[in-house]
Parts: structure tokens; sequence; C-alpha cells
């Protein structure tokens, strides 16, 4: 029994050999970028605008009628070298085209790219030495971001800097070498090259792999805990270094290989609410009150226009230490709030609604928002009827950052804890990725070795058969000539 098992270990440990070097070694690519290839801290100020100071202005309804754009999605106030302009994202045709309005009236000559581009200048105190528009996910700026369609901006130093101009953030800052980085470990680490993220071409080979390996290390496991009474030794050799580092390591495998399987299995239902598109729809003509005087009223440091229950609001932001704080305004203050901002997308985008057990503005990421979601901030919400998920909504977009459920919690732990050990954290993020890259080191070492002893194996047993044929043709030869 114990000798199918091994046979059956050493097997599989053979076909997966190269798929599982590649797959640890541009593991640790990940960690390369959080720590050789990172861009340096880019301090995106927010975008503010001196309410005490403004000239005197056209209201927003009359350029909008001027400049003759009947529906839009955005609508909020900039300042560009000392001008102010609406900024108003027009729906048209199905394209989404961004307009910069005199407050004064006057013929506007701005564009979209302009601005984006003082901003890149302005917050990276860099020259600009080329810019394009990204408007789809690559391995250089991965799905991840969650943000599109965002500048590209290339600086004096190579560094490359992303700017969401409706948003008014920075939604990335490489590196080359970190865009290098972030290539290949998509297409070796997660097989990008085979498919999209959800793509069966992808999916399945890796899941097929992630098996493969997880059978492995428990029939290694298995069997060498059974055995190990038996072939322990106190010299130290490449065969217990194989046997115990193998089963030390084993536990990791078969959390690497797990996690990596609820990961793929996720895979095959798309979180859809990522890909759909606000529909904060807003008609020149149902603008009823004047957004830069409710904006002056409130005292915050901009607005944008939104969209409630058939009813427009200005949603002006205060900043507060860096932390935005929204108000709901018309002519004058309204009760509504950010949790009726949130109720009213989670219904119009994924017709979720019900009594709301809890609700929390969260303004950084921790144990209920991770980094991985990036829009900040969001309004989380559970409801009485579905209480094990929890909604949060980016108020100023309307877009759904995270929908967790129980199925979406236990894998972000599974993933989180057996792969990229977020236990290690309270030691530092560096001592962390220190232990990680041993793992890795330690797993490709014991396949190699592994696959080193048993081709060592098959040679010396070939040999000896060779021998013990040669021996026993003499053997024979000498009979022959007795006889």
């Amino acid at each position: 029994m114990l000798k199918q098992l091994l046979k059956w270990h050493r097997r599989i440990a053979l076909v997966c050999l190269v798929p599982f070097v590649i797959w640890a070694l541009s593991g640790l690519l990940h960690p390369a970028m959080s720590h050789f290839a990172k861009a340096p801290r880019i301090n995106a100020v927010p975008v503010k605008i001196n309410n005490q100071n403004l000239p005197t202005y056209a209201p927003l309804k009359a350029l909008l009628n001027k400049a003759n754009i009947v529906h839009f999605s955005h609508a909020s106030l900039v300042n560009y070298k000392g001008a102010y302009y609406y900024q108003v994202r027009e729906l048209k045709f199905n394209e989404l085209l961004v307009h910069y309005l005199p407050i004064d009236g006057q013929v506007s000559t701005l564009t979209d790219q302009q601005y984006a581009h003082a901003l890149a200048s302005q917050w990276s105190e860099k020259n600009i030495i080329d810019s394009k528009l990204v408007t789809q996910f690559s391995p250089a700026y991965p799905e991840i971001n969650r943000v599109l369609p965002v500048y590209r901006f290339t600086l004096e130093d190579g560094n490359l800097l992303y700017i969401d101009t409706l948003g008014k953030r920075v939604t990335a800052h490489n590196t080359p070498l970190r865009e290098s980085l972030s290539f290949w470990f998509k297409h070796l680490h997660t097989w990008q090259f085979a498919g999209d993220r959800h793509s069966p071409w992808r999916i399945l080979p890796m899941l097929f792999l992630s098996g493969a390996l997880l059978v492995m290390a428990i029939l290694g496991l298995f069997a060498y805990s059974l055995l190990w009474p038996r072939i322990k030794s106190t010299r130290l050799n490449n065969h217990t270094l194989h046997r115990g580092a193998g089963l030390a390591l084993s536990l990791c495998l078969l959390g690497f290989a797990t996690s990596s399987m609820h990961i793929l299995i996720d895979k095959f239902y798309p979180q859809t609410f990522r890909q759909t598109v606000p529909d904060n729809t807003l008609y020149t003509r149902a603008l009823n009150h004047d957004p830069v005087k409710a904006l002056v009223q409130s005292g915050g440091d901009n607005f944008q226009l939104v969209s409630i229950d058939g009813e427009m609001y200005s949603q002006v932001v205060s900043y507060e230490k860096r932390n935005m704080q929204f108000s709901y305004w018309q002519q004058g203050p309204t009760n509504i709030n950010n949790q009726l901002r949130a109720e009213h997308v989670l219904y119009t985008q994924l017709n979720v609604q019900g009594q709301v057990s809890h609700v929390e503005q969260i303004n950084k990421f921790g144990p209920t928002y991770g980094f991985i979601n990036k829009r900040l901030p969001v309004i989380q919400l559970r409801f009485e009827h579905n209480p094990s998920t929890l909604y949060s909504v980016e108020p100023h977009t309307g877009y759904i950052a995270a929908v967790d459920d129980t199925w979406q919690n236990a894998r972000s732990w599974h993933f989180g804890y057996l792969h990229k050990y977020h236990l290690l954290n309270p030691i530092g993020k560096g001592p962390r990725d220190i232990v990680i890259a041993i793992i890795c080191l330690g797993l490709v070492s014991v396949a190699i070795l592994g696959t080193s002893l048993y081709f060592a194996r098959t040679v010396r047993q070939r040999r000896a058969k060779q021998q013990r044929d040669l021996n026993n043709n003499e053997l024979l030869k000498i009979t022959k000539e007795q006889a």
C-alpha cells in the first residue's frame, strides 16, 4: 500500500515539476514588486474649490443648454490655471464625452487630457514625457486597479502615473520595472496567456495542476509520515533532506494548492457588478437648483450632481483630514444621506432592497474592506433579510465596490491566510515576504532534489539490471563452454 502511495507521489511530482517550479518562482515576483520596484508615494492633494472667491458665474443649466447637452452623468467644479470650469460628462450615442465649460460662459478650449496632464504634473511635481488614454485593463494596468478609463502619463524619471479625472485621483503609480514584473507575473503565475480571467481554457488547466499538487502533497505527507520511524536517519544526506524538508513544507503546499483551487473555482462565478457602469443619468431639464449656490451655502470643497429616486441633488463633499464627508443639497439642505444614496445604487444596479441593519462609512482599508477593492470612501450596508452579505458602495461615483457574502469571505480568508500569509502581518510586511520567499524556494529545492533522486535511482536500477544481464550472459556462456 505504502509503495503504491509513494509510486503515485513520484509520478504526479514528475508530471507537475516544470509548471510547479515556474509557478513557485513566479510567485516571488509579487513581493519583488512591493520591495524592489515600488514607485515613490504621490501626494495627490484633494481638488478643493475656494467657494468664497468664486467669480461671477453663469448657472450650470444655462451652459448645458448652450452646449446642447441633454443628458449627462457627472458634473462638478475644477480649477485649471486659476480659472474655474464645470466638468461635465455627457452621455451621447453610447460615448462618454467629458466637457469643460468655463463658469463665466466663455468658449472652452480645455480638454480632458489637458486637465489630466495638469493633475499629473501638479501631483508628481515632474515633467510629463508622454500620455495615453487607457480604456482596457492589461498586464501592465491589471483589473485589480478597478478604475477605467484613465490617462497614463510617462514621467521624466520613467515612472508611469495613472489619473482618473472624474474621481480626481491617482489610480496607480508604477516604475517600468514594476510593470515588467507585473507582466511576467500575470503570464507565468496566473496564466493570462491562456485566456481572460474567466476563460475555461485558463481556469481548467490551472485547476487540474492545483488538484494534482494537492494530491501529491497528501500522498507524500501520508506515506512519509507512516514510514518515518523506518526511514529516519541520523546521517544527513540527500534522501534525509528531501524527506524531512518535504514533510515540513507539505502543509505549506497544501495551503497554496487549496487556496489556488478556491480562487479558480470562484472564477467560474464572475462578479458581474464590477463591470456595471452606474446609471447616473441626469437630464438637463430636471436641474432645478443652482449647485454652485448650494456649494457656497454648505461651505463645502466641491460638489457633483447625483440622481436619487428621480430627483437631482448636489452631493457636496467636504474634506476632513483627507477623509471625504458628504451632504446633499437642492435649494437648501435635504434629508438625503449616504445611506439613502447607497440604497438607491444597490436597488437600481442589483435590485437589492430591504430593511437596513447596519450602515457605516469606511475611509481606509481594513478587515472588512481590503486594499484589493481600491475605491474609497465607501458606504457599507447589511440588510436584515440577508445579514451575511456586506455591500460596499462608493457614494461619489455610484460604483458598487464590493459584495462580500459567506463564500467571498471564506475565499478571502483562505487566500489571504494560506496563500499570502496575512497571519504574519504583525511581524511586518518585509519579514512576512521573506518567510514566503523561503517557503517557495524550499518547495522548489525539494521538488528538484526529489526529481534528481528519482532519476539517480532509475539510472542505478538500470545499470544494475544491465550488470545482472551481463553476468547472466557470462554465466550462460561459461555453462555452454563446459558443456
